[in-house]
């Protein structure tokens, strides 16, 4: 019979591209991740998603990319070869830089939109690599979130500045317009800290055309608007 191995948790961080980066713990063992599991401390903290939990099923899935392929075939016949990383990026930097060296810095456009877009992944490496290799053509504004930019400047003087969310619990109203945090969100705390701001009294309003889950958790009021 075969001896089971000692089980390995390691505890690390969720990099989907939401900005929580809640914490994760993976059951390893021989060097594979058997299941993950979300953070079970008491801590004011929103716990991992089930997309963040899927993480295992990501990296172990059959289709997975796991090296390069170069086409070998026509455009659309699906027709590829394994490469090397060495020539994959050989390929891909001379090609820059033909198209650099004809056409001008101007004519390589940078964009990026992954659902992946933490730690070394991030958009300001690509942007200084470019920059490094004489410039490119960036986009203008943010394709996501440019009206909160613009609106918070046009408000506040200043774009996309916050306090902590535990700032919540000073709130005497919260006024959740278009916002259903227990549905989705980008501050993982949020929720919880809005949660103990009900108990102590504190009155909240939902400003949202549905009838959202937020509002039939927390609201005090829900207003309903046309979208």
């Amino acid at each position: 019979m075969r001896k089971m191995t000692e089980e390995k948790i390691i505890a690390t961080a969720c990099s989907n591209d939401c900005g929580g980066g809640c914490i994760l713990k993976a059951h390893v063992r021989d060097g594979k991740i058997i299941r993950i599991e979300t953070d079970n401390e008491e801590e004011p903290q929103y716990r991992a998603c089930v997309r963040g939990r899927a993480w295992r099923q990501r990296i172990y899935a059959p289709d997975r990319l796991k090296y390069p392929l170069k086409r070998v075939g026509e455009r659309g016949s699906g027709k590829f070869e394994k490469i090397s990383w060495d020539e994959a990026l050989d390929i891909v930097s001379s090609e820059l830089l033909k198209v650099r060296e004809k056409y001008g810095p101007a004519s390589i456009i940078v964009l990026h939109a992954i659902g992946d877009d933490n730690n070394i992944h991030h958009a300001p490496l690509f942007w200084r690599l470019f920059n490094l290799a004489g410039g490119f053509t960036g986009t203008w504004a943010f394709f996501s979130f440019e009206q909160a930019m613009f609106a918070e400047i046009a408000t506040f003087g200043i774009p996309m500045e916050r306090n902590s969310p535990i700032g919540l619990l000073n709130s005497k109203m919260i006024i959740l317009w278009g916002c259903n945090p227990a549905v989705t969100r980008h501050e993982t705390k949020a929720m919880y800290y809005m949660k103990q701001a009900k108990e102590a009294g504190v009155k909240i309003v939902c400003i949202d055309p549905k009838y959202t889950r937020t509002a039939a958790i927390l609201a005090d009021k829900w207003i309903p608007i046309k979208p």
